[in-house]
């Protein structure tokens, strides 16, 4: 594993508009050239930035996976030399998918996270992923997830267990749903010992009738910022929060404590995988009361 430092990551907020790709295009350049000049190393985008949740026209606005959008982004990567993180709607033949790419300082495309949660209604449109692959950089171990993702630890702690330092969770969340995933977020940072980056959209889904949440956040591990930090005080796990407006915020992460700390505190050796996942053993059923 690659040594690591502090890496400066920026966090875009896009408001991700309905039948405005190329509007949001431009809008999403714009802000990651201003995440370069600000120095930063990564940068990352929402959940299906370019067409927003449109996944009732998912067949009409979905785009391959390298193509045009991924050359584009390939060439902001190159000019500033950053790893760019970025949700699309890809279509794969007669397969779509909401998927996160990954691309490098050299413009190439490292790796892609197709989602592998998606619910009921999306199950109607969009094919779901089958993997949790962790991407070793000059940046730290990424691993990529959706917003709805977060409703599932099984996801979040593959990808811990496969080294993760940064996990970039690409969103477009219904703002119903804000307080559940603004509670979610510091559990699943704590059982990953990682930094969590929550990139989320905002804007309306006027197809779906709702707004999406916004609230992009960038979390780390509370006991690993205790161990590290003298002032730490509840609530510190926040490094990052951002409001409802559209906007790029960047941040240092540091990486290498946060492997130091992991190295000391580590929860991998302690888990019981032999215990997960099976069948209840044949027996008398407890009785509660």
């Amino acid at each position: 594993m690659e040594s690591v430092g502090t890496v400066k990551a920026a966090v875009i907020q896009l408001e991700c508009k309905l039948s405005r790709s190329a509007g949001n295009m431009k809008r999403a350049e714009r802000y990651v050239l201003q995440a370069i000049d600000e120095g930063a190393q990564l940068v990352c985008l929402p959940e299906a930035f370019l067409t927003s949740g449109n996944i009732l026209e998912v067949s009409d606005v979905a785009v391959t996976i390298p193509g045009e959008c991924t050359a584009r982004l390939g060439e902001l990567a190159l000019r500033g030399g950053v790893h760019i993180v970025a949700g699309l709607l890809e279509k794969d033949g007669e397969a779509h998918y909401s998927t996160s790419v990954l691309i490098g300082p050299t413009g190439e495309l490292i790796g892609k996270y197709r989602r592998v949660h998606c619910f009921e209604l999306e199950k109607q449109y969009l094919d779901t992923g089958d993997a949790f692959d962790v991407f070793d950089t000059p940046v730290g171990r990424i691993g990529m997830l959706q917003g709805y993702d977060l409703n599932f630890p099984e996801a979040t702690r593959e990808l811990y267990r496969r080294g993760a330092d940064i996990i970039v969770c690409s969103a477009l969340i219904p703002e119903q749903y804000a307080y559940v995933t603004r509670q979610l977020l510091p559990a699943r940072v704590i059982e990953t010992q990682s930094y969590l980056l929550f990139v989320s959209g905002i804007g309306s889904n006027t197809f779906a009738g709702f707004s999406y949440m916004g609230g992009s956040e960038v979390l780390a591990d509370p006991l690993f910022l205790e161990q590290e930090k003298f002032d730490f005080v509840d609530g510190d796990e926040h490094l990052l929060v951002m409001e409802r407006d559209e906007g790029m915020r960047a941040l240092d992460l540091d990486v290498r404590r946060l492997r130091k700390y992991r190295k000391e505190r580590s929860l991998l050796g302690d888990l019981e995988p032999q215990t997960y996942w099976r069948e209840p053993r044949a027996g008398p059923v407890a009785r509660l009361g």
